[in-house]
């Protein structure tokens, strides 16, 4: 498979509708029914995904949102967290991911594989000592992927959506 030609941008503060439409549909898509219900997901989003805390996100110095292009147009997004940002502290030197996401028109299609080749450069560039990141404990597709990329699995944490507490399972990459 031809890897797309692909733009990755910093996503900055006048940026925040942007990310708050591409997060809610990436996540709605990813996550909805018949995953979850739609009371649960409705919840989280109107939690998580709202202008204001999309803003603060974006203006936190040790998290970095990146949009990804193809041919001019947003189909996905990442964040990245460091120190304190991070949503469990960690001993080391590390970099969370915390959101990847590719829309579904595009999956499929070896972004996923593109932009977490970009993460393991940037992590590498901030002489980071390892990539870390929760992963759904029914998303086996996307275990699978880390799994082929090098992650391990190292512990689990819970994670509420709505009323649903889920367990994500935690995998770091040593770099």
């Amino acid at each position: 498979m031809t890897p797309l030609e692909l733009k990755i941008i910093n996503v900055l503060p006048k940026d925040s509708r942007k990310l708050l439409e591409i997060g809610r549909q990436t996540f709605y898509d990813a996550f909805g029914p018949p995953h979850n219900t739609h009371e649960n997901i409705d919840y989280y989003l109107n939690q998580s995904f709202t202008l204001e805390k999309i803003t603060s996100e974006i203006l936190n110095p040790e998290s970095k949102f990146f949009f990804t292009l193809y041919k001019d147009e947003i189909i996905g997004y990442f964040k990245l967290n460091t120190g304190k940002a991070q949503t469990e502290l960690i001993k080391g030197e590390s970099i969370e991911i915390e959101r990847i996401y590719v829309i579904k028109e595009y999956q499929g299609k070896g972004i996923g594989q593109q932009l977490l080749d970009t993460i393991i450069l940037i992590a590498k560039h901030q002489k980071k000592d390892f990539i870390w990141l929760g992963v759904w404990d029914e998303n086996t597709d996307a275990i699978r992927f880390y799994e082929r990329n090098g992650f391990k699995t190292f512990d689990k944490h819970s994670f509420m959506l709505g009323t649903d507490k889920q367990t994500d399972i935690m995998m770091k990459l040593v770099l």
